[in-house]
């Protein structure tokens, strides 16, 4: 049995930190959703699973709604062996507004499954002997006391049971209040032979007492914190349980750490961020460490002239506030520069003192600026 594995489309997405790529973003993500279906097409899979959030909201428009079932469509007349499942998740859930109300999705046919069941359901495909169990995402679904899992029990008579749930694990960053969450002990007691997860966007083995758990994480780039992620084409049989990741993605993520330190101008750090340039990727960089004296970077507007350079660019500035190491042999105190250096250094350590982070911030910046000027430099 055959079947691919995807979660966390999240078509219609705003994209705000996008800017005029916003539209852009939507369209390939859009792309990115009916690739994944065309490989089911290709592969010939018995199932589709769709584990949560194919919309990024229950308000996306009507163009997009009409996009996505046609793109479920084109697989059902494609592919006339598949069927599709798809569960609601925390960003479309199940609720009185839920777009998954809309007529389209009652149209797509007998080989198109939504559970809409919050107590959970299953579906028995007699012809291929298998299982599909799912738990949909219920708006009020926040609560801590909900175990999706655990309201899910392996068919007696299937040969394979398959779960799908939009839920949560154990992870240090994540807090446990945004949706109901599953264990590793849940996972290995389940019965299932394979979970399909959906709502973590980082692609993750979640496998636990023989038991496979896996995140496929979104198809597509959808914001600054996570790579995309894949589909998931998953072989089951006597051998075991098989997944092979598809990547689909147009565009990448990276992350760049770049030490102010090593900045001698502003053009150093553009030198160093066009190291990074192309087309198709999202980079998200932080300067990070003290600048040296005199140094003054102009970060918005650098980010605007290296745009073109990237898919889009996020630059950060974490520069540490703290002591400059300041030769005094170089700038004594009786000169302008002196006086001024140190005054703006009490000045750095009073707000410190008082806890004051963004006047420390002011000063340090006044300071560098000040310093720049009083040596011969010129605001551009």
């Amino acid at each position: 049995m055959k079947l691919l594995h995807i979660a966390d489309i999240h078509l219609g997405i705003k994209a705000l930190g996008f800017g005029d790529r916003a539209d852009d973003l939507r369209c390939r993500i859009q792309t990115a959703f009916e690739n994944s279906l065309q490989i089911a097409a290709e592969r010939t899979c018995d199932v589709v699973l769709v584990a949560g959030d194919l919309f990024d909201s229950n308000r996306v428009g009507q163009r997009t709604l009409h996009a996505a079932t046609s793109a479920l469509q084109d697989l059902l007349a494609a592919a006339p062996q598949t069927h599709i499942f798809l569960i609601p998740g925390n960003h479309d859930c199940l609720g009185d507004d839920s777009i998954y109300h809309a007529a389209e999705f009652s149209q797509l046919g007998d080989r198109f499954h939504l559970f809409t069941d919050p107590q959970g359901e299953t579906v028995y495909l007699d012809h291929l002997d298998t299982a599909i169990h799912g738990v949909p995402f219920v708006c009020d679904f926040k609560q801590l006391d909900i175990q999706p899992l655990a309201m899910l029990s392996p068919h007696p008579q299937a040969a394979l049971n398959i779960a799908m749930l939009h839920v949560g694990t154990p992870m240090a960053y994540w807090d446990a209040a945004d949706a109901p969450s599953i264990s590793p002990e849940q996972i290995a007691a389940s019965g299932m032979d394979y979970i399909a997860l959906g709502h973590f966007h980082n692609a993750q083995n979640c496998d636990a007492g023989g038991v496979v758990a896996r995140y496929c994480g979104p198809p597509e780039l959808i914001n600054m914190q996570s790579p995309p992620g894949a589909a998931l084409l998953v072989e089951m049989g006597a051998s075991g349980v098989s997944v092979e990741p598809l990547p689909v993605a147009s565009l990448r993520l990276q992350e760049a750490e770049i030490l102010a330190a090593e900045l001698r101008s502003e053009a150093d750090l553009a030198e160093k961020l066009r190291e990074y340039a192309a087309q198709d990727l999202v980079l998200d960089a932080e300067i990070v460490g003290m600048l040296p004296l005199g140094v003054r970077l102009q970060i918005e507007q650098l980010a605007e002239e290296l745009a073109d350079d990237f898919y889009r660019l996020n630059l950060t500035d974490n520069t540490a506030v703290g002591e400059l190491d300041i030769d005094e042999a170089e700038y004594p105190e009786q000169y302008v520069t002196g006086k001024f250096i140190r005054l703006m250094q009490e000045r750095i350590e009073q707000a410190q003192d008082a806890g004051d982070e963004p006047a420390a911030r002011i000063a340090a910046e006044a300071l560098r600026l000040g310093a720049h000027l009083l040596q011969g430099g010129e605001l551009e």
